[in-house]
């Protein structure tokens, strides 16, 4: 009996192999058996195939392999399917497939999909064929966030000098954010307030970032909230004590100063996500 949950990972690494070569974040793969036959990402963008999805390439890999006998095969996705891709399932003569993530799902986030299920097409084709969904559908939902997709298309072959560019438009951004907010605060609660300021522009609740040490000058917060420029980094190989210190804590500080210009904002790079499970960031109040 073949075990998706086994092989879903394999087809994950694949989607990120995809979204590192500047592809469209799919990855699929064929076991048979149990046992892995072939694995595959799209190559669309690079190859400039508009056929070359996931589960295309995969198909064509294993039939390879196994000449063209998909029996007691089954296709691991971390998408699923679209029309294409499904009526080649179908073609293929493949009995068994599943997948992480759903149409419903991209189209409810404003991706562009078309809206037919496998489901329905394999209906129409009169093909039955087994579906398993929702397979680490958690894991494979990150791969098509929309903000972490955004992250990964600006850090993806990122130098020193276009983190620093990036840096200066969030900063301008974060400022021009700030001017448009009606903020007040007197001296003796302005840590309380850079604090709420720094929930708010984050939209995150006090419960993801907690303050965990509070002294006259200085707030400690460990910041556990979703991140995703944390998630793209992960998904791209880049280490995030080089790339939020270059990106993030320069215009966070800037932030924090047009309510006081004391304040200072701060990173643990020791204790940093994902080498730590939260992220150690201190507001800190400087004398004059």
């Amino acid at each position: 009996m073949n075990n998706p949950l086994d092989y879903m990972d394999i087809a994950i690494n694949e989607a990120k192999k995809s979204l590192q070569e500047g592809n469209s974040g799919f990855g699929a793969v064929i076991i048979k058996d149990n046992v892995l036959v072939s694995k595959a990402h799209d190559t669309d963008n690079t190859s400039k195939d508009p056929t070359a999805h996931a589960e295309i390439n995969v198909i064509r890999h294993a039939s390879v392999q196994l000449d063209s006998d998909f029996s007691n095969c089954m296709l691991v996705s971390t998408h699923e399917p679209c029309p294409m891709c499904s009526t080649a399932i179908v073609w293929a003569g493949l009995k068994q497939i599943a997948f992480g993530y759903s149409i419903k799902d991209s189209l409810a986030q404003g991706r562009r999909r078309i809206n037919l299920t496998c489901s329905e097409l394999f209906e129409r084709a009169g093909a039955s064929i087994e579906i398993i969904t929702d397979v680490k559908k958690e894991e494979c939902s990150l791969l098509y966030n929309n903000q972490v997709r955004k992250s990964i298309k600006q850090l993806r072959n990122v130098d020193s000098k276009e983190l620093s560019h990036l840096a200066d438009k969030l900063r301008n951004k974060r400022i021009n954010w700030f001017k448009n907010q009606n903020i007040q605060c007197d001296n003796d609660d302005v840590l309380d307030t850079a604090y709420q300021l720094f929930l708010t522009k984050l939209g995150i609740s006090a419960e993801e970032a907690p303050i965990v040490d509070k002294q006259d000058n200085k707030l400690v917060i460990h910041s556990k909230n979703f991140c995703p420029t944390l998630e793209a980094c992960k998904i791209l190989g880049l280490d995030t004590r080089d790339v939020c210190r270059q990106l993030n804590e320069e215009p966070t500080q800037a932030l924090l100063q047009q309510l006081h210009p004391n304040l200072r904002f701060k990173r643990n790079y020791d204790s940093l996500r994902p080498f730590k499970p939260y992220c150690e960031e201190m507001i800190i109040k400087v004398e004059n």
